[in-house]
């Protein structure tokens, strides 16, 4: 068996990268798994408490990212089914996050993160004949966390001018989220678009972030951020046109990161970078 016994730190997003790496690898592997109760089961599917079969004998096999990442795909695929034969259990330790997405897409991310469909909720207005562009804001703790990530306005009002060039002929509108209505951004963005007299709307964040998570995720166009919370969002529901900021990826790639790195190579038909700015 393969399975997670220690729940990501952080906040969803984080969690939902953990918790799909080890649906797509059991599932590749052929082998049965196991997890606790995620705190975000009560809005996805089939993400309740797996339980782990008791045993005194079988012994453990704990993986982190790092050596995960020491493997090629089907060289770490075999492996775990090695090591599982050999009546070994297979702990995923966290962080298992973007480091880790790209390299193991067997199936349909969809397949394996599920919303329920009574945190669906629709746009408050008809998306009929309309281009929808999701603007992700992420305060609150990010500028403590990494002060580059935490974005500026001239990155949003770059993909702003940028979209409403590109589908000119289009009925555009801008739909905005986030965490923190207080991000100087968030404000200079919000100034901006009535400057410039576009159509847009503004999500509450004062309603479960469950609801925003899902109406990401049903975008034509998303202008994101560096949250795990939007980037995941962004790999679920319709196929969207990716927007980054420049700035991020650059200072990304230039440290390693994994994820940005494969990011900006192409990444993946899920998840797949359109434009920077």
């Amino acid at each position: 068996m393969i399975g997670i016994t220690k729940i990501a730190k952080g906040r969803m997003g984080n969690r939902l990268f953990h918790y799909h790496f080890l649906r797509q690898v059991a599932e590749e592997a052929g082998l049965a798994y196991f997890h606790p109760n995620f705190p975000d089961s009560k809005y996805f599917k089939e993400m309740e408490r797996k339980a782990r079969p008791f045993s005194l004998f079988r012994k453990e096999l704990v993986l982190t990212s790092k050596e995960v990442l020491g493997f090629k795909q089907n060289e770490f695929i075999e492996f775990i089914k090695k090591e599982n034969s050999s009546d070994k259990e297979i702990i995923i330790n966290p962080p298992m996050l973007g480091e880790v997405f790209f390299d193991y897409l067997f199936y349909t991310p969809a397949q394996f993160i599920r919303m329920k469909d009574e945190f669906k909720l629709d746009f408050n207005f008809s998306t009929k004949d309309k281009t929808v562009v999701g603007l992700h804001f992420r305060g609150t703790d990010f500028k403590a966390w990494n002060e580059r990530a935490s974005l500026k306005f001239e990155y949003y009002r770059s993909a702003i001018d940028f979209c409403l060039q590109e589908f000119k002929t289009e009925n555009l509108i801008f739909v905005i989220f986030s965490d923190d209505f207080q991000f100087d951004t968030f404000t200079k963005t919000i100034e901006y678009l009535k400057y410039i007299k576009a159509k847009f709307n503004i999500g509450d964040n004062k309603r479960p972030a469950i609801y925003d998570f899902y109406q990401i995720s049903q975008c034509d166009v998303l202008v994101s951020s560096p949250s795990t919370f939007a980037i995941f969002a962004g790999i679920l529901g319709k196929k969207k046109k990716i927007i980054h900021a420049k700035s991020w990826i650059d200072y990304a790639v230039a440290n390693g990161d994994i994820f940005w790195v494969k990011l900006y190579q192409g990444g993946s038909q899920y998840y797949k970078l359109w434009k920077f700015f």
